[in-house]
């Protein structure tokens, strides 16, 4: 979804989405676009999943207070709030301390192990070898974005996450950060 109150651009946007067709001549191409058409059911599914929107930041944010509550002691980076951003947990990421002798790769299977399952953080654009293909970001450094690429995780966070779930979680966190050298 693309929202602007930009004439010109959404214009734009309609016709990149609709194959780029011409006004004046419907199969008449001038520019490659992209057939990003929404079907009538992804239309029926997003109608809904956005009635329901403040179900789900409500308990999204439940779950990250729960997760807070029970991992804020560790040798952990939790994801923050400012007065002047809510955040409405989409996923739910931390980040190791440098003190822990392994990184995220190692952290996940050992969590994995416990019948935990995670996802990476994202790779930041200078570390994309569809980039370099293409002759960006060559050569270039980003040590925040690198850090946290290798240093952080997505937790569970799914809408439907019970507390049962969320304490499983938490134990596995803090049993593998106990113990750093198993």
């Amino acid at each position: 979804m693309v929202v602007t109150n930009n004439a010109h651009y959404a214009e734009r946007l309609r016709s990149l989405r609709n194959l780029c067709f011409r006004p004046d001549r419907r199969f008449l191409h001038t520019e490659i676009g992209h057939n990003y058409r929404m079907t009538n059911i992804q239309a029926a599914v997003g109608v809904a999943q956005v009635a329901r929107i403040d179900d789900h930041i409500n308990h999204k944010r439940w779950m990250a207070n729960a997760y807070r509550e029970r991992l804020s002691d560790l040798p952990i980076d939790l994801p923050v709030e400012r007065n002047w951003a809510k955040n409405v947990y989409w996923m739910y990421g931390i980040v190791l301390h440098d003190e822990i002798p392994f990184d995220a790769v190692e952290f996940a299977r050992r969590l994995r192990a416990r019948g935990v399952d995670t996802r990476p953080l994202f790779l930041g654009m200078h570390e994309q070898p569809a980039l370099h293909d293409r002759n960006l970001f060559k050569n270039e450094r980003y040590p925040i974005t690198e850090r946290l690429a290798r240093r952080g995780l997505y937790l569970p966070s799914g809408l439907t996450l019970t507390m049962a779930q969320i304490d499983e979680v938490s134990d596995g966190v803090r049993d593998v950060l106990r113990s750093p050298t198993a």
